[in-house]
């Protein structure tokens, strides 16, 4: 039998040590044999859980974990509103389990997630706050613009073979495809056309060029 404490305090370990969360080993190759230097989060705590090796998550881990665990036992409201996904009806689930057996694997494995989900949660709905708060870019569709930019986030889309990137241009906010990944807190020269002006405060650009 193990605690909540025992389950949520290793997924922050693990997400801790792994400098966020991986869903699979990650391996290079080394002298022609694959090297694995990266293990699973998932792995990591069902490890631990089965040694007993609990003392892997500090108390810093443990009171952590707690927090990740009431950031999802917060689901409810959503649950009682109908607006909750199946995913988010999972996390409240479990957040609301205040012991687990060996048994529940499928359960360790979304724990361990969740720490990440939290803080992606909390950047989003950051992001979000900072939008609402923004002023939108001055101009019209297919207007020419050009500034400095700070880049806010940036992620790669398999499906555009581009990278989807949220910028700052002074006090608003602009997005645009970029051919290159472009990391948080860049800061560069850009001319761009604007391509669409939403109704949220935010720019879309599009020949997004350095200037």
């Amino acid at each position: 039998m193990f605690t909540a404490d025992q389950v949520w305090g290793l997924a922050v370990a693990a997400d801790r040590i792994n400098g966020g969360y991986f869903k699979e080993d990650v391996y290079v190759m080394e002298n022609e044999c694959q090297k694995r230097v990266t293990q699973a989060n998932k792995l990591m705590v069902k490890q631990w859980l089965r040694e007993g090796a609990f003392t892997e998550a500090t108390a810093e881990d443990i009171e952590k974990g707690r927090a990740v665990r009431n950031y999802f036992n917060g689901f409810l409201l959503k649950q009682i509103s109908g607006k909750i996904n199946d995913f988010e009806q999972q996390a409240l689930r479990i957040a609301q389990m205040d012991e687990f057996t060996g048994r529940n694997m499928l359960e360790f494995a979304i724990v361990s997630c969740l720490p990440g989900v939290m803080l992606r949660d909390q950047i989003r709905n950051e992001l979000a706050r900072e939008v609402r708060g923004s002023t939108q870019l001055q101009g019209a569709v297919g207007d020419k613009i050009q500034g400095e930019i700070e880049v806010v986030k940036c992620y790669y889309s398999k499906d555009y073979d581009k990278y989807r990137v949220t910028a700052k241009l002074v006090d608003s906010f602009v997005d645009f495809w970029y051919n290159s990944n472009l990391e948080a807190g860049t800061r560069l020269n850009i001319k761009a056309k604007i391509k669409s002006v939403r109704g949220d405060n935010t720019t879309q650009l599009n020949f997004v060029k350095r200037a």
